[in-house]
């Protein structure tokens, strides 16, 4: 990082470390579908005939769904949309470490559907 002194300074921010280690290779449908199944696919939110932002993320359609609609950069992992929707306002309920590094994980292996 670079940083130009000046009289505010510079500060650099980091995402909080997740609680537990991340597995060696992160499955969409053991870790990152889940997630989904109990954050994003409820009632109200991204799930059914109409789900919000039009991303149904339930099963078996949810990895399919992020990449119709190109919510997946693997080239940038830090640039696709689902992370950068999950380090801003998703889910309501707030940010989980665990499961933003998780995701993130994910994107760098590829975004395999495993």
């Amino acid at each position: 990082m670079i940083c130009l002194l000046t009289g505010s300074g510079c500060k650099k921010t980091a995402a909080p470390a997740p609680a537990q280690p991340l597995p060696a290779v992160v499955s969409f449908n053991r870790d990152i579908q889940s997630f989904f199944d109990a954050s994003c696919a409820t009632g109200g939110c991204h799930v059914g005939s109409a789900p919000a932002s039009g991303l149904n993320l339930a099963p078996p359609s949810a990895y399919n769904n992020l990449f119709l609609k190109h919510e997946i950069d693997t080239l940038n992992p830090t640039q696709s949309n689902l992370y950068i929707m999950m380090n801003s306002n998703m889910p309501p309920a707030g940010k989980i470490p665990y499961d933003l590094a998780l995701a993130l994980k994910w994107i760098q292996q590829g975004a395999k559907n495993n």
